[in-house]
């Protein structure tokens, strides 16, 4: 008869206690890794954001501040310098955005970037964008001696062409002589004006005109609300 070997109880609980404490450690191993991995990240990215932060929000002040390189006025940016601001004009204007990853949207399309932003911190500001149109009115001056124009017009070409026997001498933009000759004004002429108030342009004269014997070109403005969004990845 064949005699059997039995390992006692306790032996093999001790033998179950060193395999689950083995593996206990491993896991204990990978989950302290883990912990230590996502600390430093999080240190590191603690450390990154305030520079991030005050990069951007600098970056995105001098952009719409009244002397900077997009803006006609503070808080309105002039369409004309949008289209051309590029990544040079970005690091002229940011000296930051040279050594760190800037990228610069205006409704949602990027219009200069330097460096690659794969995430980082990003700033808005609410902005106007002002674009100009040139437009040209032919007034009717045969029962009036004005014409009004529109508020933000900065400038205004008049041409003069008066029919025989008639006189063009003086022109006024509202209470100021912007153009006077006595023996008679005839040809275009180049008319400054005030852009925070409508113009009234009112012509002295003697003698009828016709439509079409007074021109004038004006750039007329048109403003839209944009979200200009600014991120620095560090």
């Amino acid at each position: 008869m064949t005699e059997r070997c039995c390992v006692p109880a306790n032996s093999l609980r001790a033998q179950t206690s060193l395999a689950a404490l083995g593996i206990a450690l491993v896991l204990l191993t990978v989950v302290t890794s883990l912990g230590i991995a996502i600390a430093d990240t999080a240190i590191a990215g603690a450390d990154r954001t305030p520079d991030e932060r005050r990069v951007a929000a600098a970056t995105a002040d001098q952009l719409v501040a009244a002397d900077g390189p997009l803006a006609a006025r503070s808080n309105v940016l002039n369409q004309s310098r949008v289209d051309n601001f590029d990544r040079a004009a970005l690091e002229r204007s940011a000296p930051p955005a040279s050594e760190y990853a800037v990228s610069v949207e205006l409704a949602d399309e990027e219009i200069a970037r330097s460096g690659t932003v794969q995430g980082g911190t990003r700033i808005s500001r609410l902005v106007v964008v002002e674009a100009r149109e040139r437009r040209t009115l032919t007034p009717d001056l045969t029962t009036t001696d004005a014409v009004t124009l529109p508020r933000r017009s900065a400038q205004a070409t008049v041409t003069i062409d008066p029919p025989a026997g008639t006189t063009v001498w003086t022109v006024r933009a509202n209470d100021r002589v912007v153009l006077h000759n006595r023996s008679g004004l005839h040809g275009s002429y180049e008319v400054p004006l005030v852009p925070y108030e409508t113009t009234e342009l009112r012509f002295q004269r003697a003698g009828r005109l016709e439509p079409g014997n007074v021109t004038i070109g004006y750039d007329a403005p048109r403003s839209t609300k944009e979200t200009l969004v600014v991120t620095v990845d560090a």
